[in-house]
């Protein structure tokens, strides 16, 4: 092979600009390759973890929401719930909590209550915070409730303002104003004023020793108004009282409040159902969010001839389709024996064979379509005539005031052990080991991606300098095949000069 065949060889290799070998662009096309090859699988693996991941966490944030709807529904405050009425609410208003008895009571308003206000009845003066006209003294002032006193001294010339502040910080029980009477003379007067009502917000006002000041200079020392506690009479007979306008203990669960003196009105106290239908609502609700993303998350969608085939990211997963069957078969199962009620459908509550969804059946019925009994009203008449034995159905923990109880028995009591089994919070149940294992797995991946990628890198840097040295031997090669080119093309041409003489001398 002739140097020239070999030059045009080399010169045959891609060298764009004639710098040698485009190094980087060969780089990144290898890593581009090697990083497709090596990592795919594992980036997918991570992928449908993250998901599987991300829809556990939520099936578990959904769990927790109806876990905690049961607890609410097995409380006995949820199903003791009443309702109070006023006959009068201008003059009576009334409020009640879980446990009331239902019963009517009579109210007769006597007085409202009061807090004790000493105007100064000596003492007004023309400016509310300029000089006044007082030589000063010691102003004590004793609340009944505390029985302690606090002493206010009072500096000649003192104003209205400046003494209404002195009190004003010393005590939180007495407090003192200023106020405008609209006199054309000396309008501004002192107030004092209890800052709660009843007999015991009253309070004293003295002189200090040696002072005159509360009895002659203000002449305050009398009460224009009295403290005084709100009486009313209780179903004709029985005297209450009250330091405020609002009686918490006449009636056990149930507060009413004197809007005006000399109002009557009667109070009924009834069960109310709605409350409890409005806690069957939400749980009901609560339990069809899990079965809707169950449903959703657990989902298959065959391929068509326009679309390949998708599954939810739990379509394969063991919790979810265990959960899938587990739940409704323990909320419709029959609970106890022997007694008015052995499941929820007795009560109106069916599960819906078109969604799965928990709720009142329809009037309709689902199979014939004949007008049947509403499920809303059938629970109703039966927390009714029977609440004792709906409340067993549903395992309602008896006997506790709380608003949130954990049920062990009847329907509610089933589905809360089968939820907690698989878990409601990071880390419970068969879902929180599944989450722990996907945890694991993800971090071997990464740990593996990252040792590939080191990997891979110093591959890609080996070929780089490989291609480096490549282009460096190209060169000198090609330096070197110019120099032999030019001493052979050089040497030709001298040769040909001295033939062409010598034969010229040798012609005749």
């Amino acid at each position: 092979m002739s140097v020239s065949n070999i030059l045009q060889q080399i010169n045959t290799i891609p060298n764009p600009g004639g710098i040698g070998l485009p190094v980087q662009q060969y780089a990144q096309t290898l890593q581009s390759a090697l990083t497709k090859s090596l990592e795919s699988v594992s980036q997918n693996q991570i992928s449908t973890l993250d998901s599987t991941q991300s829809a556990l966490t939520s099936l578990q944030s959904a769990l927790s929401q109806f876990q905690s709807a049961t607890e609410t529904l097995a409380s006995a405050a949820t199903w003791n719930s009443v309702t109070a009425t006023s006959s009068n609410t201008a003059g009576v208003s009334v409020t009640s909590t879980p446990g009331a008895s239902p019963s009517t009571y009579s109210i007769s308003i006597g007085n409202l209550a009061a807090n004790q206000v000493n105007f100064a009845l000596s003492g007004q003066q023309t400016s509310a915070n300029g000089t006044s006209t007082l030589t000063g003294g010691t102003l004590d002032i004793i609340p009944m409730s505390t029985g302690s006193t606090l002493s206010i001294s009072v500096t000649s010339g003192e104003s209205l303002d400046a003494i209404a502040q002195a009190v004003n910080a010393a005590s939180t029980l007495v407090q003192a104003s200023v106020v405008d009477t609209g006199s054309s003379s000396a309008p501004y007067d002192l107030v004092f004023q209890s800052t709660q009502t009843g007999l015991q917000s009253a309070f004293t006002l003295v002189d200090g020793s040696g002072s005159n000041l509360v009895s002659s200079q203000l002449n305050v020392g009398s009460a224009t108004q009295t403290a005084k506690n709100a009486v009313a009479t209780l179903d004709g007979s029985i005297l209450v009282q009250s330091s405020t306008n609002t009686f918490s203990n006449a009636i056990p669960d149930v507060s009413f409040t004197a809007n005006q003196a000399g109002a009557n009105a009667t109070i009924t106290v009834a069960s109310s159902t709605s409350s409890t239908v409005t806690a069957v609502q939400t749980w009901m609700s609560a339990y069809n969010s899990v079965v809707d993303l169950l449903h959703s998350d657990t989902s298959y969608t065959p391929a068509t001839s326009n679309s390949p085939s998708q599954s939810g990211p739990l379509f394969a997963d063991a919790n979810a389709s265990g959960l899938t069957s587990a739940l409704p078969s323990t909320a419709e199962a029959l609970v106890g024996s022997g007694t008015a009620y052995q499941d929820l459908a007795a009560i109106g509550i069916i599960v819906d064979p078109q969604n799965g969804h928990l709720e009142f059946q329809s009037s309709a019925d689902f199979t014939s379509g004949a007008v049947i009994q509403s499920g809303q009203t059938l629970f109703t008449n039966a927390i009714q005539s029977n609440p004792g034995a709906v409340q067993s159905l549903f395992g309602v923990v008896t006997g506790t005031t709380d608003s949130t109880a954990i049920p062990t028995s009847g329907v509610l009591g089933n589905v809360y052990k089968v939820v907690n089994s698989f878990g409601t919070s990071s880390g419970s149940g068969t879902i929180g080991d599944e989450l722990a294992s996907i945890g694991k797995q993800v971090g071997f991946l990464n740990s593996y991606l990252t040792q590939v990628n080191q990997q891979i890198q110093d591959q890609v840097n080996a070929f780089a300098s490989q291609l480096q040295q490549l282009n460096t031997v190209m060169a000198h090669t090609q330096a070197q095949m110019q120099t032999v080119l030019a001493l052979i093309g050089g040497s030709a041409s001298s040769s040909s000069s001295s033939g062409t003489s010598s034969s010229s001398s040798t012609i005749p």
